[in-house]
C-alpha cells in the first residue's frame, strides 16, 4: 500500500474530511491532498503531526505500507529507524540462507564425491576359463592348435574339451597356469564384474542430489529476498 493511501484510509476512518484533517493537522488542504495522492512526501514536522491528528501507529504503518514507500519517507527519523532494522533483519535472512546453502553444498560434494569412490574401489569378480587338461609336454596353446587343424599325438579334440572356469575375487593377470591331475590347466581371463552395492551408492546418491538441490534452492531464496 502507498503511503498516501494509507493516510486517506486513516483520515476516513475518522469521518474527517480532507478540509477538517488538514485543520486539525495545522496543514494546508491542498498539500493534505498531495499527500493522499502521492504526488507528495511529509517532511518530518508534517509528519508528526498527521500521526498525532489521525493517531498514526508508526509500527503498524511500517507493516502496512510498502518498502518503496518507506525508504521516499526514510528521511523522517522513526521510519528511518524501521528502515535500517528491517535492512538489518533482511541481511542476517539473506546470509542464514547462504550459509545454510553453503554447508549443504560442501556436504553434498562430500557424500556424491564418497558415492564416485565406492564405484571406483568396488571390488569385481574375475572370470577365467580353462578348455581342457594339458599335458606334460604340451603347449599351453594346444587346444588352440587342434582348433587350427593341427595333428598332434594327443587324444581327439572331443576327448579333451572340458571346460572348467574360475571365479576369483583376486586378478590373476590375463592368464595363469594350475597344476591338475595328469597335467595343468591354461586358465585364460574372459570377463570381470565389479561387485557394486547398488542399494548403498544409491542412498548416497539420492542424499548428496538431495543436498545439492538443497543448497542451490538457499541461493535462489537468499537472492529472491534480496
Amino acid at each position: 500500500m502507498k503511503f498516501g493511501d494509507y493516510i486517506r484510509q486513516k483520515r476516513e476512518t475518522t469521518g474527517w474530511t480532507q478540509p477538517e484533517a488538514a485543520a486539525k493537522a495545522d496543514i494546508e488542504q491542498s498539500y493534505l491532498s498531495k499527500l493522499e495522492t502521492g504526488k507528495s512526501y511529509p517532511s518530518e514536522e508534517v509528519f508528526n503531526k498527521l500521526v498525532n491528528t489521525l493517531d498514526l501507529n508508526i509500527e503498524e504503518m511500517a507493516r502496512t505500507v510498502g518498502s518503496q514507500e518507506l525508504t521516499r519517507l526514510r528521511e523522517i527519523k522513526d521510519v528511518r529507524a524501521i528502515v535500517l532494522q528491517r535492512q538489518q533483519n533482511q541481511q542476517r535472512f539473506m546470509r542464514s540462507w547462504l550459509i545454510a546453502g553453503l554447508v549443504m553444498l560442501v556436504i553434498a560434494g562430500g557424500v556424491l564425491g564418497m558415492s564416485i569412490s565406492m564405484v571406483a574401489d568396488a571390488k569385481a569378480d574375475y572370470m577365467y576359463r580353462s578348455e581342457g587338461v594339458i599335458l606334460e609336454g604340451e603347449p599351453t596353446n594346444v587346444f588352440e592348435l587342434i582348433k587350427l587343424g593341427a595333428r598332434p599325438s594327443v587324444k581327439p579334440l572331443k576327448d579333451r574339451i572340458a571346460y572348467d572356469f574360475q571365479k576369483l575375487e583376486q586378478h590373476q593377470g590375463n592368464e595363469y597356469i594350475k597344476p591338475v591331475e595328469g597335467g595343468y590347466r591354461h586358465y585364460q581371463l574372459y570377463a570381470s564384474m565389479p561387485q557394486y552395492d547398488f542399494r548403498l551408492i544409491g542412498w548416497h546418491l539420492t542424499i548428496g542430489f538431495m543436498l545439492l538441490f538443497g543448497g542451490l534452492a538457499s541461493f535462489y531464496i537468499a537472492r529472491r529476498w534480496q
